[in-house]
């Protein structure tokens, strides 16, 4: 993340284009001018920046190199002036025609003698030609325009290769840490989960006793191919460290995370063994812990540790798919108890009455909800998220013992609470 008060590469090399767009315009007066730039994507050119030409139409025009004016300045890489009164040349089984435009010059912007876009000025403002010394200019702006192009490349080549882990090329910690952040907040926003898996090489530290550091080296590139063929477009693949891997899933439920986790098991099962595994009779064994936020886990740190503590339990079951469970905090670990115990007050239960329904009541006794002032409001599997005023084990207790469902308490107003449970209780739940 960048430091407060200071630009990303990025965003210099924009602040750059802009300005060296700005004096091509007032050093070469014309009613319209235009900045294309190559999509990288699509090798198409799309306008970067205007002057004279409507936002929509803006936004419409994509042009292949070759086609038109500006696509044949881009191909030939050279530059075009026209003045007023020039005839385009006849065109195979068509008459020459006029040019649209009075005058314009249009000028290709090279990076490695490479067309990356085309910078155009049209119709003088003073009603005459363009000429040579506004060529000369505009072929200077263009050089400029082209390092900047090159700068912003590199800028983002460096963010790309600071942010990878250079064994697997999956991301690393520090972008894992990152989109986490950014993750969670998004899901606040919009009251979607967002599910997280953990996953554990089993048996890594005896392959690369056994067979050493590069056939381990080769397990880890393997097990990251699986991981990358198994998830969706917009989830994050990272190499978490060591033999640990990590993935961020957006707007998934436990569901969906465990089924990319059954893909990551599927995938990483089809990659090719390293020689010595494969001579052995060795396979690449994993084992994967899946949490999500913001039920039940109410922080990152919290959804990290249970997704931990879920993979270990998949560890100790000989490997596969573990979704965390309340009673997880009781166990040998132990270090969720009292996490689990006194979370800190949930962001998302601001409005309890927007998440608690009827339906949701009925799985909670009428008197405990009025002994503990509690309410229910959310339900994944056996596990129920009810809200209390303050923290208190034996509501938690309680609650769990006369429902069936395992409790993950969170803490919201006491008055809000109050007006939710009677609102509710009065439709006859």
């Amino acid at each position: 993340m960048d430091r407060v008060g200071t630009a990303s590469p990025a965003g210099l090399a924009e602040d750059l284009l802009d300005s060296i767009f700005k004096v091509a315009t007032e050093l070469v007066r014309g009613q319209r001018a235009s900045l294309l730039v190559r999509d990288e994507l699509t090798t198409d050119f799309v306008i970067a920046h205007a002057v004279g030409i409507a936002d929509e139409v803006k936004k419409q025009i994509r042009i292949r190199q070759g086609e038109g004016v500006v696509g044949s300045v881009a191909a030939s890489k050279r530059s075009l002036l026209v003045r007023s009164g020039d005839v385009l040349p006849a065109r195979e089984g068509g008459d020459p025609g006029r040019y649209r435009t009075a005058s314009f010059v249009s000028v290709p912007i090279l990076v490695d003698d490479e067309s990356r876009g085309v910078l155009n000025v049209a119709d003088p403002l003073d009603g005459r030609s363009f000429g040579e010394d506004d060529l000369v200019t505009l072929e200077l702006l263009a050089s400029h325009i082209g390092a900047v192009l090159l700068q912003r490349e590199q800028g983002e080549a460096m963010q790309r290769l600071a942010e990878t882990d250079p064994l697997t090329w999956l991301f690393n910690r520090r972008h894992f840490d990152r989109r986490l952040e950014a993750e969670l907040n998004r899901a606040l926003r919009a009251e979607h989960l967002v599910a997280l898996l953990m996953i554990d090489v089993d048996r890594f530290k005896t392959i690369n006793d056994r067979f050493g550091h590069r056939t381990g080296d080769a397990v880890l590139r393997a097990v990251a191919s699986g991981v990358k063929q198994a998830v969706r477009l917009y989830d994050v693949p990272t190499r978490y460290g060591g033999d640990e891997f990590a993935i961020i899933v957006p707007e998934a439920d436990s569901e969906v995370g465990s089924r990319v986790a059954r893909r990551v098991l599927e995938k990483t099962a089809a990659q090719a063994l390293p020689p010595e595994l494969a001579a052995a009779g060795e396979t690449i064994g994993l084992s994967i812990g899946i949490a999500t936020f913001p039920r039940p886990s109410g922080d990152a740190a919290a959804l990290i540790d249970f997704a931990d503590t879920a993979m270990y339990r998949a560890k100790e079951a000989g490997g596969g798919v573990r979704v965390w469970e309340h009673s997880f905090a009781e166990g040998p670990r132990g270090s969720l108890h009292s996490r689990v115990a006194t979370p800190p007050p949930a962001p998302y239960l601001a409005e309890p009455a927007r998440l608690a329904s009827p339906d949701l009541q009925a799985l909670l006794p009428r008197s405990l909800a009025v002994e503990w002032n509690a309410v229910v409001v959310g339900k994944e599997g056996q596990i129920l998220t009810v809200a209390l005023p303050t923290p208190n084990t034996g509501a938690v207790d309680a609650i769990s013992k006369a429902s069936g469902f395992a409790v993950y308490p969170v803490y919201s107003n006491a008055l809000d609470l109050e007006a939710t449970r009677r609102r509710l209780s009065e439709t006859g739940t």
